[in-house]
């Protein structure tokens, strides 16, 4: 059972999906450090296409040393 206030697997899933689909198109904007953990997530569940997608955003940003050293280079 979940916890209030947490969303299931699926939902996160969901929400993650269509996140990625705003930063690709360019309808959402988020820094380098969202970009890099909302990939980390859709390639944990398989969404291979987003993650590429969520990479090559990652790589076209310019992420400050700060954001670097905590969540590294994007690859």
């Amino acid at each position: 059972m979940d916890q209030p206030g947490s969303m299931s697997m699926t939902l996160q899933l969901a929400v993650a999906r269509g996140t990625a689909r705003g930063l690709i198109n360019g309808t959402a904007a988020a820094d380098y450090g969202d970009v890099i953990c909302l990939r980390k997530l859709l390639l944990r569940e398989g969404e291979h296409g987003l993650a590429t997608d969520l990479l090559i955003l990652a790589k076209a940003m310019s992420p400050t040393a700060a954001e670097l050293s905590e969540y590294g280079p994007a690859a």
